[in-house]
């Protein structure tokens, strides 16, 4: 069964969330020390956390260990519903943002709909291959394949690779990758996009795959090696 984590210190959210989740395999933390200790020992699918914890912030909670909180959809539950913390959210690779007080019928719709999008992603093809480079979609992690090396990819450029390998090659524009990394965040632009693939490219930059800017357009994978190989088989033919 599907796992959910709630991360809250408020007694009166938790004990909603009791209730909203009556059923469901869900496990309840007020503090970021209790969640750490949970999300060590557990996979959960989704986690709904507060941004301000006693002891620290939910948006460093989520930065910290990219690796225990991959493949978990990360829904921000606060009280801030400012512009700029909703954009901080969503720049970091929040799957969603509800502003306290909420619904809580309509927190279960968005909770039930991140279930089912985390069962498609775990139904899906496991490993994406690029050049060198090997997209686990499970531990949601990008290695080189010799080596084994993991990248130290951020939430947000592990999901622009993550589409970019889905189908190496293709031209992605920059509206569809902000549609299918960012959902529809709001305060998240073209440049924004831009920064982060640079960032990525640097991380991928000794690895034979490159990330290139096609001008007008937007972007596509490709592998070097394999390119350079073909363009000096169709020089060679040409003798």
């Amino acid at each position: 069964m599907q796992k959910i984590l709630c991360v809250d210190d408020a007694p009166d959210v938790l004990l909603m969330m009791e209730q909203i989740f009556q059923g469901y395999d869900y496990s309840l933390a007020s503090s970021l020390k209790q969640a750490s200790g949970l999300v060590d020992r557990t996979k959960y699918s989704v986690i709904l956390l507060d941004v301000e914890l006693p002891d620290g912030s939910g948006f460093d909670f989520m930065t910290s260990q990219p690796s225990r909180l991959s493949g978990s959809q990360v829904i921000f539950l606060t009280g801030r519903g400012d512009i700029a913390s909703k954009a901080s959210a969503f720049s970091l690779g929040a799957d969603d943002y509800v502003v306290k007080p909420f619904d809580p019928a309509e927190l279960k719709f968005r909770v039930d709909a991140k279930l089912r999008k985390a069962a498609t992603n775990a139904n899906q093809q496991a490993i994406l291959r690029v050049g060198n480079l090997t997209c686990n979609l499970q531990d949601q992690t990008v290695c080189k394949t010799e080596s084994g090396q993991p990248l130290d990819l951020t939430f947000i450029e592990f999901k622009i690779f993550r589409l970019l390998a889905s189908t190496p090659n293709k031209i992605f524009s920059r509206s569809e990758i902000l549609d299918r990394v960012w959902g529809h965040a709001i305060s998240v632009t073209d440049r924004v996009v831009d920064v982060h693939i640079s960032n990525l490219r640097k991380k991928i930059n000794d690895s034979g795959v490159s990330i290139e800017a096609v001008i007008g357009t937007g972007y596509r994978i490709i592998n070097v090696n394999a390119a350079t190989t073909e363009s000096a088989h169709d020089t060679k033919t040409s003798h």
